[in-house]
């Protein structure tokens, strides 16, 4: 075990805590949980990073996913998706890429940039930027959050990918 987690933390050093995550998650294989809300309904949580997400979710060149879920409620009953993926890229060609695909896909794109961050903050959070995509067509609104890059020897950076119904956003919380 003292092994493993040194060859983690090498990993992470020498090539970024994406690709030491996506060892680990493969490592760990998919699981799934219950949970029981206060009111007594159930949600379901799946991990797995073999899950497909769907067809307007696009993938960005030479991405490896570092995990995939979904979560299933009673307030989300159509689920919402979480997409992980260790990408090499700078920001601007993640930006870039996300915004063409989901333009040409009928999405309405919004750059949120730091999201209201002072650089220093954003910087020690590793934020490079936020996008929003909805299709108020389909009822689909897609978040992606762009974070630095890390590694020493193989720069790579986290893409952090949700999505769900926007008929299903939580209430009390800001729509996007």
């Amino acid at each position: 075990m003292r092994r493993f987690l040194l060859g983690l933390i090498l990993l992470a050093l020498l090539f970024g805590s994406p690709y030491a995550a996506v060892f680990l998650n493969r490592a760990m294989g998919p699981w799934s949980a219950t949970g029981i809300e206060q009111d007594g309904s159930v949600t379901q949580f799946t991990f797995d990073p073999n899950m497909p997400p769907p067809d307007f979710v696009p993938m960005f060149p030479g991405a490896s996913i570092v995990q995939s879920s979904r979560v299933v409620s009673k307030a989300a009953p159509s689920g919402v998706g979480f997409l992980e993926l260790a990408v090499h890229g700078s920001a601007e060609e993640v930006r870039d890429f996300y915004q063409a695909h989901l333009l040409a896909a009928g999405f309405a794109v919004d750059d949120l940039g730091l999201q209201g961050l002072n650089p220093a903050t954003a910087a020690y959070l590793g934020m490079e930027g936020t996008l929003v995509g909805k299709r108020l067509a389909t009822d689909d609104v897609l978040t992606i959050q762009i974070r630095d890059e890390e590694g020493i020897l193989f720069r790579s950076r986290l893409l952090q990918l949700n999505w769900r119904k926007l008929s299903e956003w939580p209430a009390g919380q800001p729509r996007p």
